[in-house]
């Protein structure tokens, strides 16, 4: 973070050794409230006390909010700090590690840099690790911070990444892609992917409760009316999936579903038909 003297903003010396112009990786001059690139000019602001490298106005999240936790095995991790981490997405962390960097869209409690993950303000090979926790299926291109994530990882450096397969809509309408296994490998084909499972946070038992609540939020929003809702509530797995394999006839609720509002539908469908037309003039 950083500490104010007077106008001048003096930060924190882990932070200034790497952050870098996220468009053309050159060093930054620091000056008042305002951040230069000394190759390319680009000018970046400072907020409350956080370098910022996007243009666009930013929430400031309240201070005791607090996001989901990480995974035990990680934050064993982040207690050790013998390794320099960057957090990308971390969101309202409960404690602040003193070797790790805190990458956010917002300015969370112990967020230290506003930036994008398509274009990370960190100079080359400067991490040991990088930990992004349900972040990829909200990036427009997974690919592309794949490839910053290794930019900025020394060699041999780390990620660790846990991101959507069946999850239902959420945090709309920056929700752009659920990978299978082979997308996520995809992204990340420039690295030797030591494994690539499901971890307990992600288990089957967990999408189908995950699953099954957005559906019965979704009945709720589509304005379904209560005595509809429980017919659908009362329906067995059992039900749903026998008639998926054509033996019996649709379960009770089943029409309910399919007549919910598009909007609606599109929280929790399987998935969607585009047809678009080429423009007859092209810019």
């Amino acid at each position: 973070m950083l500490a104010r003297f007077g106008s001048i903003y003096c930060m924190n010396e882990r932070v200034t050794s790497v952050i870098c112009c996220p468009l053309c990786h050159g060093a930054l001059r620091f000056k008042h409230e305002q951040m230069r690139c000394e190759r390319c000019g680009a000018v970046y602001r400072i907020q409350t006390e956080v370098p910022v490298f996007v243009q666009e106005p930013l929430a400031v999240i309240s201070s005791d909010h607090r996001s989901n936790p990480i995974s035990p095995d990680f934050e064993v991790i982040l207690h050790e700090g013998t390794e320099f981490v960057l957090h990308i997405g971390a969101g309202a962390t409960v404690e602040k590690y003193p070797n790790c960097i805190e990458l956010e869209w917002k300015i969370f409690r112990h967020t230290d840099v506003v930036g994008d993950a398509h274009a990370l303000p960190f100079r080359d090979n400067v991490f040991d690790r990088v930990f992004a926790f349900n972040v990829f299926e909200h990036l427009g291109d997974p690919k592309k911070a794949a490839s910053e994530i290794f930019r900025v990882l020394k060699p041999g450096g780390a990620v660790a990444l846990h991101t959507a397969f069946l999850q239902a809509l959420h945090e709309e309408p920056r929700h752009f892609y659920n990978a299978t296994e082979f997308g996520v490998r995809a992204w990340f084909d420039k690295f030797e992917i030591e494994s690539c499972r499901v971890s307990p946070n992600f288990g089957p038992a967990v999408m189908l409760a995950f699953l099954m609540s957005s559906v019965m939020d979704t009945l709720r929003q589509g304005g379904v009316s209560g005595r509809e809702q429980l017919i659908v509530r009362e329906t067995t797995v059992g039900e749903w999936a026998d008639f998926w394999t054509a033996k019996t006839a649709p379960p009770p609720g089943f029409e309910v579903l399919q007549n919910l509002p598009q909007t609606a539908q599109g929280k929790i469908a399987a998935g969607f038909e585009l047809i678009a037309r080429k423009p007859i003039i092209v810019s």
